[in-house]
């Protein structure tokens, strides 16, 4: 089987379910992160022998490592609703056990997995947006200036880089390729460099238009509006996932 891991409000992970359905990818499993909050049982055991994953469901489906073939990871965190059941001294360490452990299981699932985690998000690189400027100009994209105070709050920082007012174009780079949109070839192979520097197999890239005419890095993601890609984006991920990660 192959799993679509997301949550209810992930609009874009419900699409790729429906649209790898459509095409005929069976069988394909709809894993919420509300479905793996609640009334669902685990099994997770790391040997000698490499990891084995159990997990029934309340609806009774039973996702093992034995059957999983690959899966589309698009699981951002655990769902908040478990570390609320702590008390509420223990609520930040329940927060970062579970986050531990949903890396652990995630890291350890077999076949192709999109995204798999890092230490630095369940789905890939979360990065803020200076460490972004600095990868993407590595990779030979056109970057604007990074300035932040140390006024600013944290939270300002995670933001696009475009200024207010010019033309967005937002790309997803998969297997090699740009999807979502036209770019000159020399751009469309930096977004794709520059994915393979954040070793994020799905990254979202968003440019802005520059005054100069160039398309101008303004920030990335791990996970991206998939439906940008359309039926091609669509059809690679089918490919990949039966071919056993071969693009």
């Amino acid at each position: 089987m192959w799993l679509v891991l997301c949550s209810s409000s992930d609009p874009s992970g419900l699409w790729v379910y429906e649209g790898l359905r459509q095409m005929g990818i069976a069988p394909v499993e709809l894993v919420l992160a509300e479905w793996l909050a609640y009334g669902s049982q685990w099994e997770h055991r790391l040997d000698t022998n490499g990891t084995h994953l159990k997990i029934t469901l309340q609806d009774g489906r039973v996702l093992c490592s034995s059957r999983i073939r690959g899966a589309i990871n698009r699981l951002m965190a655990p769902s908040p609703g478990i570390a609320e059941r702590a008390a509420a001294s223990d609520k930040e360490y329940a927060q970062a056990e579970l986050q531990a452990f949903y890396l652990s299981w995630l890291h350890g699932l077999p076949g192709v997995v999109i995204n798999r985690p890092s230490a630095i998000g369940l789905c890939g690189s979360w990065l803020h947006p200076s460490e972004w400027v600095l990868r993407a100009d590595r990779a030979g994209l056109p970057t604007p200036v990074f300035r932040q105070s140390g006024h600013d709050s944290p939270e300002k920082g995670y933001r696009s880089l475009a200024p207010d007012g010019a033309a967005i174009l937002r790309l997803i780079t998969f297997g090699g390729e740009v999807f979502g949109g036209q770019v000159p070839e020399t751009t469309s192979r930096a977004c794709v460099r520059l994915a393979r520097e954040a070793k994020t197999e799905m990254l979202g890239v968003e440019l802005y238009l520059a005054g100069n005419g160039e398309w101008t890095f303004a920030n990335a993601t791990p996970c991206p509006d998939l439906s940008a890609g359309g039926k091609p984006l669509l059809e690679s991920l089918a490919h990949i996932l039966t071919a056993g990660g071969r693009p």
